[in-house]
């Protein structure tokens, strides 16, 4: 049972074994399924048959080539007749043969490749092959080629005539072009300033009209040359590429040449011309009478930008006709593909990408005008609440315009938010390094600028000053000119102008007087100091009558005294006084020093101020000779008393 079993399992096994190999000889043999280069039996030019399967040991190749051989040689003969071309049969080959010479073969393999039948397809090429003699005796008989001789010496006069008539055409042409100098060839001006002359004009038509000439020269050549191989039967199969690229690279080159000449003598007559504008068509550019740029300076930038585009224009004429010449030969038409798309892929590119990125460039024109008219908006509100025409509780007017640049920057970093990933390339690798670069470049470099942003705003939302306060930051005294996010700029009294990051601003005091003045009004004090033996309301009067005098000194609030400290030889008396002038302190303590010398020297009070040191016995009074009795007299020494008094001292001892 088991023998049985095993037997039938074999038998499915080789018969699934003989079914694959009869698939892949099937596959194999069919040749259809194979591609197969034909190749070409060809006769002064013509191609008769063709060869797509070996025979024997025989490739197609070798069989197209020796049929070609046999069939030169046959036709090479004076006399052949196409009556005595016939098909054999032998050893199932068809045979076709001329009288008894064998020619070539058809097998069944070559007809069971062209989807045809041996007979049908030897009787199509013996066909072939009888049409094919009977034209190679007719185009090579006597008769025909004398007759073609005829032609190409035809041929050879006219040319030879139309040199000459060329010859005596141009020259009167050349006459009569010069002839036309300041009839139909004139000046070319613009508002009375000569652009290009009648010469140059004259000189320009006159190359255009030799460039014609010689490419008509050219022309009548090639044409000649090509219908005189076409005339003859031994040359009416030619191909004449490098003949006709000889011809048109000779024209090109004259083209090219005559082109770069002219380009070089335009450029150097407007590098004349340009000077010769100067002060009349050019002119130096001139804001309230100050010159900004001078005409020297525009004649040379004119210069610069004529010889630029003058070498662009030469390397793009020389690039095209290096790449035209190159496609005139089949060995060179590579080249002058390669260097053609080195010119036309980057501007395809370029205009594809252009078109390609027209929607994101609609989205991003619709972002920035949306932008702008949002800026404008919040520009317009925050206007109104600077000029007080609108309110917001507890919102400054002066923070207005500081607030509206922060929503501005704001709105802005937004708007290029939504617009980065719109941008051409912004996904590529190269712009997110540059990106990720320029981050880090920034944020090494601005750490102190943003400290100062960051000190800037807070200051301003702390409201501790305005333009035209006075102020004291550090040991700086000065007005407000200048306030920005970054720093602020002080005047002092002595006209010197500071600038001050606002981060040393927020990082030390700082004393707003104007500030003081607006809410309570701001005290001056200064402090004198008077002896022991001056009553202290005459001290007091006397402060008060000197501050009250004083321009600037508030009036409707009353200046007050204090007395600071009594020292040993000396009472400190301070005087405070209110003010609504602070930018004027200087010039307010100056006068009231002034006035209070002055009140006190009338009152005959002197001022022991630090500390002053004297004998009262027979001193010179310290006031002022001014405010002193005209009978005054400096009081002598009164050495006696002292003598006196020492002689009853020693009597009483």
């Amino acid at each position: 049972m088991k023998i049985s079993i095993l037997k039938k399992v074999n038998q499915i096994f080789f018969l699934l074994f003989i079914f694959s190999l009869s698939l892949f000889s099937q596959t194999h043999i069919e040749p259809q399924t194979i591609e197969i280069k034909g190749y070409p039996v060809i006769v002064d030019g013509d191609t008769l048959i063709k060869f797509y399967e070996p025979l024997g040991s025989f490739n197609p190749e070798v069989r197209a080539n020796e049929t070609q051989a046999r069939l030169l040689a046959l036709f090479n003969k004076k006399e052949v007749i196409a009556d005595s071309f016939n098909i054999k049969y032998q050893n199932n080959f068809y045979l076709i043969r001329y009288k008894s010479q064998v020619l070539f073969s058809i097998t069944d393999y070559d007809a069971k490749y062209l989807n045809r039948k041996s007979d049908e397809l030897a009787e199509e090429y013996l066909a072939i092959i009888k049409d094919a003699a009977f034209e190679y005796s007719v185009k090579y008989s006597n008769s025909f080629i004398l007759k073609r001789l005829g032609i190409s010496l035809g041929i050879l006069l006219l040319l030879l005539l139309l040199l000459f008539l060329l010859r005596k055409l141009f020259p009167k042409v050349y006459i009569f072009i010069e002839s036309l100098e300041g009839k139909l060839f004139k000046s070319i001006s613009i508002k009375k300033i000569e652009i290009l002359t009648a010469e140059n004009l004259i000189i320009t038509f006159l190359a255009l009209a030799k460039l014609l000439r010689l490419f008509t020269t050219l022309l009548i050549i090639y044409i000649s040359i090509e219908q005189i191989f076409a005339a003859l039967p031994w040359t009416e199969n030619w191909r004449l590429p490098a003949l006709r690229g000889f011809f048109l690279t000779v024209f090109l080159t004259f083209f090219a040449f005559t082109l770069l000449k002219g380009i070089n003598s335009l450029t150097v007559h407007m590098l004349k011309r340009i000077r010769v504008w100067k002060g009349s068509l050019i002119r130096g550019i001139s804001i309230k009478k100050v010159n900004i740029v001078s005409e020297e300076r525009i004649i040379n930038s004119l210069f610069v930008l004529l010889k630029t585009i003058r070498n662009v224009i030469n390397i793009l004429i020389v690039y095209f006709y290096i790449t035209v010449v190159f496609s005139l030969y089949e060995f060179t038409q590579n080249w002058a593909s390669t260097l053609i798309s080195y010119l036309v892929d980057p501007f395809i590119s370029v205009i594809k990408s252009m078109v390609e990125f027209l929607p994101s460039l609609v989205f991003i024109v619709v972002i920035i005008i949306v932008t702008r008219y949002i800026i404008k908006f919040i520009r317009f509100i925050f206007s109104e609440i600077e000029k007080g025409n609108l309110e917001i509780p507890r919102f400054l007017p002066d923070w207005s315009m500081p607030t509206f640049k922060i929503f501005r920057f704001l709105i802005i970093v937004f708007a290029v938010i939504i617009i980065y990933p719109h941008l051409p390339g912004s996904s590529s690798k190269a712009f997110e390094g540059v990106s990720v670069m320029l981050g880090i470049l920034l944020s090494l470099a601005s750490a102190s600028a943003i400290s100062n942003i960051v000190s800037g705003t807070v200051l301003t939302y702390m409201n501790a000053f305005k333009l035209g306060d006075r102020v004291k930051i550090a040991d700086t005294v000065g007005d407000i000119i200048e306030k920005t996010l970054l720093v602020t700029r002080v005047r002092t009294a002595k006209n010197v102008e500071i600038t001050i990051p606002n981060s040393i601003i927020l990082s030390n005091h700082l004393i707003n007087f104007s500030k003081s003045q607006t809410e309570n009004k701001l005290i001056l004090h200064t402090t004198v100091t008077i002896g022991y033996d001056v009553p202290w309301k005459q001290v007091h009067q006397l402060l008060i009558d000197a501050a009250l005098n004083t321009e600037g000194i508030f009036k409707e609030i009353s200046p007050f005294v204090l007395q600071t400290s009594l020292d040993d030889f000396y009472v400190s008396y301070e005087l405070n006084a209110y003010t609504d002038s602070p930018n004027r302190m200087a010039f307010i303590y100056s006068e009231l020093h002034e006035n209070t010398q002055d009140k006190f020297n009338e009152a005959g009070v002197e001022i022991m101020s630090p500390h002053y040191g004297a004998h009262r016995d027979g001193n010179q009074s310290a006031i002022p000779s001014d405010y002193l009795p005209k009978d005054y007299k400096v009081p002598s020494f009164q050495i006696s008393q002292i003598w006196e008094s020492k002689k009853e001292e020693k009597k009483d001892e």
